[in-house]
C-alpha cells in the first residue's frame, strides 16, 4: 500500500460527532437527536433547533472532505434563484461550520422513495400515483434546467416524501452534493449511479440536462415493476435469475411466461392485459405512461423529451384515471383530515402510539356514504 495522505481517514478520525451533541451556528443551536443516514461524504442527522423547537435535517460533512460541503453550498447559492417549495426542491435553511465540520441545515422530510417502496414490498405503484410523482419531478427538472444545473444523482433514494400522512405522495428532490453546472460537464466524465446512468455518459458523448431525464425515466420504471432484484450475502444488488423470479412470484408468472417471451418491445406488452395486472388501471392509462416513458428513455439525448415538453404530455395532463385513483384520492384526503382531527384531540404522541386505531377509524369512515357534491356535477361517463 502507498503512503497514507496527510489528513486522511486512516490518519485521524473523520467523524466524531455523536447523538446528543450540540452543533452551533451563528444564529441557532442544534441538538443531534439521531442519525438518519450515512454516505460517502458524511452523515445526515435529525436535529432539534433549540430556538424554534423544530426538527431539522443537518448534513454533516466529513472533516477531511470539506470541499464536498463547499461544492454543495455553491449549488444551493444557485438554487436561491428558485422558489424551492414551488419547484419541489428540498428547502435549504442555512450553512455553518461547527469545529472542523461543514454543516448544511435543511427542512426535515419523511422517507425516501426507495424506503417507501421497500415498506410495501416493492409492490408496483398505480399509474395515478406515478403521475403525481412524475409531474412533481418534472417541475423540479424544469426549474434546474432554467438555471443551467444538472442533478446527476437522481435515484429513488434522492426523491423524498415530504409527509406521507398529511401530504400523500408530495415529493421533493434532495441531495445536490454531486450537482453541476451544465457548462462544467465534459465528455468522458463518470457521473450518475450505474442503474440510472444515461447512454451518453457511458459512451463519452457530449452531456447536458437530458441525463437527468434518463435517470428519472429509470426511477419511474422501477416503481411500476415488481421487485426484479435480489441482494447477495455481500449486500450487493443484482438482477434475479429466471428461476429465482419464478420461485418468488405467484403462478401467474408461469401462466403468462410464454406470452412475455414473445414480447420484443413495451408496445407488445400493452397489447394485452394479463390477469396478474391488478392495479385497476385502464389500457389508456398504461399507454399514456408507456408513451412518456419511451420519450424519457430515448437513447438519443437530442431526441429525448425535455421537462417542459414532458409536462405537456398526455400522461401528465390526464385528469381522469380509473376508479382506483378516485378511491385512492378519497382515502388520502380522508386520512389527512382524520389525522389532523385526531391530532388536535389526542396529540401527536398519543396518536402515533395508536396507529392501528387510526387506520381502523379511517377505514370505517370510508364505508360511509359520500356527501353529495355541490356547485356542479361531474360526468363520469366521459
Amino acid at each position: 500500500m502507498g503512503n497514507i495522505p496527510k489528513g486522511s481517514c486512516e490518519e485521524k478520525p473523520c467523524f466524531t460527532i455523536k447523538e446528543d451533541d450540540f452543533l452551533f451556528s451563528k444564529k441557532h443551536e442544534y441538538k443531534v437527536q439521531k442519525f438518519l443516514g450515512e454516505g460517502t461524504f458524511g452523515k445526515v442527522a435529525q436535529c432539534l433547533n433549540s430556538d424554534t423547537m423544530k426538527q431539522m435535517a443537518v448534513k454533516i460533512v466529513r472533516n477531511d472532505l470539506d470541499w464536498a460541503g463547499r461544492r454543495e453550498l455553491a449549488m444551493f447559492d444557485q438554487l436561491k434563484k428558485l422558489d424551492q417549495d414551488k419547484n419541489n426542491l428540498v428547502r435549504f435553511i442555512e450553512h455553518f461550520k461547527h469545529k472542523r465540520y461543514v454543516c448544511l441545515a435543511f427542512e426535515l422530510l419523511d422517507i425516501d422513495l426507495f424506503t417507501f417502496m421497500e415498506k410495501r414490498d416493492f409492490e408496483p405503484m398505480h399509474v395515478c400515483d406515478i403521475q403525481s410523482i412524475t409531474q412533481q419531478m418534472l417541475v423540479a427538472l424544469n426549474a434546474l434546467k432554467s438555471i443551467g444545473l444538472v442533478h446527476t444523482d437522481i435515484k429513488p433514494d434522492n426523491i423524498m416524501l415530504v409527509d406521507h400522512k398529511l401530504h400523500p405522495l408530495r415529493v421533493k428532490l434532495i441531495d445536490f452534493g454531486l450537482a453541476s453546472k451544465v457548462s462544467e460537464l465534459w465528455c468522458g466524465c463518470t457521473i450518475q449511479p450505474y442503474g440510472y446512468r444515461a447512454p451518453e455518459v457511458i459512451l463519452g458523448l457530449p452531456l447536458n440536462e437530458a441525463i437527468d431525464m434518463w435517470s428519472l425515466g429509470c426511477v419511474l420504471s422501477a416503481i411500476k415493476t415488481k421487485n426484479f432484484f435480489t441482494k447477495d450475502p455481500d449486500s450487493s444488488w443484482r438482477l434475479k435469475t429466471e428461476d429465482e423470479y419464478v420461485h418468488t412470484e405467484d403462478d401467474y408468472t408461469i401462466k403468462f411466461r410464454s406470452f412475455f417471451h414473445r414480447c420484443t418491445s413495451l408496445n407488445d406488452i400493452l397489447k394485452t392485459r394479463p390477469e396478474s395486472i391488478k392495479d385497476g388501471s385502464s389500457s389508456k392509462d398504461r399507454q399514456a405512461f408507456s408513451s412518456l416513458l419511451k420519450n424519457m428513455l430515448n437513447v438519443d439525448s437530442e431526441k429525448r423529451i425535455t421537462p417542459s415538453k414532458a409536462l405537456q404530455h398526455s400522461f401528465i395532463s390526464r385528469k381522469q384515471f380509473s376508479h382506483y385513483s378516485k378511491q385512492s384520492q378519497m382515502e388520502q384526503s380522508t386520512n389527512k383530515w382524520c389525522y389532523v382531527f385526531l391530532t388536535l384531540i389526542f396529540g401527536t404522541t398519543a396518536l402515533a402510539a395508536s396507529g392501528k386505531c387510526f387506520n381502523m377509524f379511517t377505514s370505517q369512515l370510508l364505508t360511509l356514504p359520500a356527501f353529495p357534491a355541490t356547485g356542479h356535477k361531474v360526468d363520469d361517463t366521459k
